[in-house]
């Protein structure tokens, strides 16, 4: 999965804010959404993703780490912002 190209993403206030121009729809992400929103550009696993995670933020074991990830990649596929391959 890749990034959708028509969304634009600005930092705002310490939060990333997404924009498709294409719906007219603004995102907030929260921190973990927004980590996984710049580490997807490159191609990466859930597995890889759930690790930078644990480096990224404390407290946070690699089994909270990989269900967060998996549920923000569903809801960002769900919402139009990232696109399958």
């Amino acid at each position: 999965m890749h990034q959708n190209p028509d969304i634009e993403a600005s930092e705002l206030n310490g939060e990333l804010l997404l924009f498709n121009g294409t719906t007219n729809k603004f995102f907030v992400m929260n921190r973990t959404a927004a980590f996984v929103w710049e580490r997807i550009k490159q191609l990466t696993s859930e597995q890889e993703l759930a690790a930078g995670l644990c480096q990224s933020f404390t407290g946070t074991t690699e089994e909270e780490a990989l269900l967060d990830v998996r549920e923000t990649l569903k809801n960002m596929r769900e919402l139009g912002l990232l696109l399958e391959q």
